[in-house]
């Protein structure tokens, strides 16, 4: 004979055993966990939404656009088969610094900050305009004028082919800077010797000249020999790249990295870590995956 329970005795077993599983559940989804030398937190401690928000910053930062819906489920799925590993991290962000959509965002950005924005029409239409004074002075027979506008339109020509050239590999991150501030336009918004030196050191330096930098700086840059950072030089070319190759140059990149991924300066040990990469061969990219790849910049 099978006997029944009454009803409000079922209810209430059911009800006392519902409200047990759910603590149980919200106990251990909020587990705390202390994370010590930048040391993951465990796989299992880190939400899909986590990973999400991470691939998401990854495109935006690299490549200026969110991902695809396809993108994004792939993406999650094989950072979390892999457990988010510094490889499989590195791998990601490698596939979007190939893409040249990161040559576009990265080249856009740069000539944004350093030459108003001037884009490949607006560099054609300088570059006609130096032609049609180039060709008035040879038939003028002033030749001195006509050779130095030719000398500006070839300036103009490496400015031109800036983007092709870096994406692929033609130049470094140091020549891509030096044809940035060395060519007309970066002239025409920096007129004036003090005011260019100026502007190569709070670009590339991040910081301003010394009275003594500044003068010898200006002396150079005006054609007479002078010495900056140690360094021998006697013209506006040779100042360029004496700023573009010393130690402050790789620093101002790593200030820029920083700033622009972890909205933060970097720590003297991350400034001098970074810095002595640049100088024994590591890239702007290299730099730049090195900072997305923490737990720091993912948000984890």
């Amino acid at each position: 004979m099978i006997r029944c329970f009454p009803l409000i005795f079922l209810i209430c077993f059911l009800s006392i055993f519902s409200c047990k599983q759910k603590e149980e559940i919200i106990t251990n989804e909020h587990t705390n966990v202390i994370v010590d030398d930048n040391t993951a937190p465990p796989y299992n401690e880190i939400t899909t939404i986590q990973i999400q928000n991470y691939i998401n910053k990854l495109f935006i930062d690299l490549i200026g656009r969110e991902p695809l819906n396809q993108e994004m489920e792939d993406i999650t799925f094989i950072f979390k088969e892999n457990q988010l590993s510094d490889e499989i991290r590195q791998s990601v962000i490698d596939d979007l610094q190939n893409a040249s959509d990161y040559f576009q965002r990265l080249h856009r950005d740069f000539t944004i900050r350093y030459i108003g924005g001037a884009d490949s029409i607006y560099i054609a239409e300088e570059i006609a305009q130096q032609e049609l004074e180039r060709d008035n002075a040879f038939a003028g027979g002033n030749l001195p004028l006509g050779q130095y506008k030719q000398y500006e339109i070839d300036k103009l020509e490496l400015l031109q082919n800036l983007l092709p050239d870096f994406q692929a590999g033609i130049i470094t991150i140091n020549e891509y800077m030096q044809r940035i501030a060395f060519n007309l336009v970066y002239d025409e918004i920096n007129m004036g010797s003090e005011n260019f030196v100026l502007s190569c050191f709070e670009n590339f330096f991040k910081r301003f000249p010394t009275d003594t930098e500044l003068n010898n700086a200006v002396t150079m840059v005006d054609g007479f020999p002078s010495q900056l950072l140690l360094q021998d030089g006697i013209n506006k070319l040779d100042f360029i790249i004496i700023m573009t190759t010393s130690p402050g140059f790789y620093e101002g990149l790593t200030f820029d990295i920083y700033n622009q991924l972890l909205a933060r300066n970097p720590n003297s040990e991350e400034m001098v870590e970074n810095t002595s990469l640049f100088i024994e061969g590591s890239n702007f990219q290299n730099i730049q995956s090195k900072v997305m790849k923490t737990d720091e910049y993912a948000g984890f």
